[in-house]
Formats: structure tokens, sequence, C-alpha cells
């Protein structure tokens, strides 16, 4: 069964239906025993030196299956170089499958 994943340090899901991770390695924990999201909302900044693109990085390279479709996502980062950071490697990973 399918989930929604919302990955941010401090903020908190618009409601009950998302699953929160508070950092890029929980993030990873939950892809690999769930696997792939249906959905993702994604901050940039995850506290400290974390942040997102080490969870993408590492999603793409040990969780996902080259089978399947990257999931939907949407950012809702307040770092507009971060937000533009997930959003061109999004985009450079859809447009790479062709």
């Amino acid at each position: 069964m399918g989930y929604k994943l919302f990955l941010d340090d401090e903020r908190d899901p618009p409601d009950d239906s998302w699953i929160t991770c508070r950092s890029s390695e929980e993030a990873i924990s939950l892809a690999k025993s769930r696997g792939s999201p249906d959905f993702m909302s994604l901050d940039h900044d995850l506290g400290g030196d974390d942040t997102v693109m080490k969870f993408l990085k590492r999603f793409v390279s040990e969780v996902w299956d080259g089978d399947l479709e990257p999931p939907k996502y949407k950012v809702h980062s307040a770092n507009p170089v971060g937000a533009k950071n997930i959003i061109s490697f999004m985009e450079s990973w859809i447009k790479s499958l062709g």
C-alpha cells in the first residue's frame, strides 16, 4: 500500500494521511522498509548540515526500483536556492527516464 512522505525537520504535515520524517536518514529508513512513496512533500534544510538532497541522492541509488516512476512531489521549502536544487534534481531524474 502506498504512502505520502512529508520530509521536514520543523513543520507538521497538513493532515494525518502523511508519514512525517525529520531527517534524511529517517526518510531513507522509511523508504527502505516501505518502498517508494506515492507522493513526497519536501523541505530543503533539515537541521545542521542535513538536507533533502542527501535523501534524494541516496533514495535514487539505494531504494528506487528503476521500473517505477519517480514519486510525485512538491517542494514546501522556504529556502529559494534549496527549492530550485530540489526541483532541478527531480526534473533531471524524471527527464533521464525519457
